[in-house]
């Protein structure tokens, strides 16, 4: 399976990763998510709908994991003793590239000052509408729909991303 941009949302939903072999971010952070969870981890699609605030810069998904506290707690979330942390899927990548919980936020290509100017919006996806504030997952590709309850999770990642 491999990155192809601009196929949101023609191929984004799992199976039609697998089957077409291909997806851009969102369909690669999907599957990873899924794939994830079916594993037991906790996981769950977080992103922008425009960097900059400017849909013409395009969008962005990635996955963030819930982590037991290591005692390292950076403030992302202190709901249960534990963290929301971010990875990148890496498709096929197994080397120096390759994602990891322990990896650096400042080595991925969009954590950084430039992509996180205080414009960008960054949200996560919820599992349980009961627990929302109102807040939704913004769609890039269908603005309107406000059905994917969400978190706010600008604060953390412009407090992260612009220190690198």
């Amino acid at each position: 399976i491999h990155f192809v941009s601009g196929k949101t949302p023609l191929i984004f939903d799992p199976m039609s990763v697998i089957a077409f072999g291909y997806a851009s971010c969102t369909g690669l952070s999907i599957l990873f998510a899924f794939s994830l969870r079916a594993a037991g981890i906790p996981a769950r699609l977080a992103g922008t709908p425009a960097w900059s605030d400017n849909p013409e810069k395009g969008n962005h998904n990635w996955v963030e994991v819930w982590t037991p506290s290591d005692g390292d707690d950076d403030g992302s979330s202190l709901d249960c003793g534990g963290r929301w942390r971010f990875l990148e899927p890496s498709c096929g990548d197994f080397g120096d590239n390759a994602d990891s919980i322990e990896k650096d936020p400042c080595k991925r290509w969009f954590c950084n000052k430039d992509r996180f100017d205080g414009k960008t919006r960054v949200y996560a996806t919820r599992y349980d509408r009961t627990a929302s504030d109102g807040t939704v997952y913004p769609l890039a590709w269908d603005e309107n729909n406000a059905d994917v309850p969400g978190s706010d999770r600008t604060d953390w990642y412009n407090e992260v991303c612009r220190s690198c």
